[in-house]
């Protein structure tokens, strides 16, 4: 399947994370630190990054450049691993310090002051371009719990964008009741929200696709939602999106892992994994084949793409 129209790109992103930067892990764990003393008792527990090599050969395949969002932890404990992307012309952002949400999805009160949040993210910052070599400018929330508040601190750090957002009726990982004006094209935020404001600034948002259907608006930029239904729904809202502006598409190293996950706590979703290895991985280059004459990273876009 060739997506429609071809002038507008889509912006093909990576995750870089394992499953226990997940939210059920990160709240079993009970820590805003670095997982990696949580995890002394668990044999191997990586299953995203052996992996990784496997999704660098489905964009190479393909002549395709991608934004690899790292959460700097992870990136500093596996530095080699982060050099490969780096020198196989990918962009590096971030995706924060260990991957724990910024605020608590059910209050929505927030779990760091914004000086914290942005001393965490400059130092996750600072970890990624000593590893990489290079600028980063580009950031997505752990989780995509993500507010106004930390849009403002990103683009005092000098961040040049965010893509975190998600638009749909399923759920809401905002701390906003509704998001004035905000469906899937790139927008400048109004300052302390993340509606669509007037004023041009700084910091550009990439919210994420969905597919419309009547009313109900479903997630599809990928993740667990490529992972449960499928590549075609994906594939059906990127083609909506694209009819509106630029879009994106994303997905994780382990969501192709073929090793049982391993669980060494009370596990409150085991069905997050149900779906995942060899089929994941079809339904990756699926899509990946749909939009292959039109994708791009963050970066080739981000001083470019027009504001409607």
């Amino acid at each position: 399947m060739t997506l429609s129209p071809p002038e507008n790109p889509v912006v093909v992103s990576v995750d870089v994370e394992d499953w226990y930067h997940g939210p059920t892990a990160a709240a079993c764990f009970g820590t805003r630190h670095d997982v990696a003393p949580a995890l002394a008792s668990v044999p191997q527990p990586e299953r995203g990054l052996p992996y990784l090599e496997a999704v660098l050969g489905l964009l190479a395949e393909r002549q395709m450049r991608a934004t690899f969002f790292w959460v700097a932890e992870y990136a500093r404990r596996f530095p080699d691993a982060l050099r490969r992307c780096v020198a196989a012309g990918h962009e590096i952002a971030c995706h924060g310090l260990t991957h724990f949400p910024k605020f608590n999805p059910a209050t929505k009160q927030p779990n760091f002051t914004p000086a914290e949040f942005k001393a965490r993210s400059g130092d996750a910052r600072k970890i990624l371009e000593d590893l990489a070599g290079r600028r980063v400018i580009g950031y997505r929330a752990p989780n995509a719990y993500i507010a106004g508040w930390m849009l403002d601190a990103l683009e005092e750090l000098g961040f040049a964008y965010d893509s975190s957002v998600s638009v749909n009726s399923l759920y809401n990982k905002t701390d906003e009741p509704q998001l004035t004006g905000v469906d899937t094209r790139p927008y400048f935020p109004a300052r302390g929200t993340l509606r669509r404001g007037a004023e041009r600034r700084g910091l550009i948002e990439f919210p994420w696709p969905y597919f419309q259907l009547g009313g109900l608006k479903i997630q599809s930029a990928g993740g667990p939602y490529l992972r449960f239904f499928g590549s075609s729904l994906v594939l059906a809202g990127l083609r909506q999106s694209l009819r509106r502006g630029p879009t994106i598409f994303y997905f994780h190293p382990v969501d192709i892992c073929r090793e049982p996950i391993p669980l060494p706590f009370s596990w409150k979703r085991p069905m997050m994994w149900w779906f995942k290895g060899d089929l994941v991985r079809h339904r990756i280059a699926r899509v990946l084949d749909g939009i292959r004459r039109q994708t791009v990273a963050f970066d080739d876009i981000v001083g470019s793409v027009k504001i409607l």
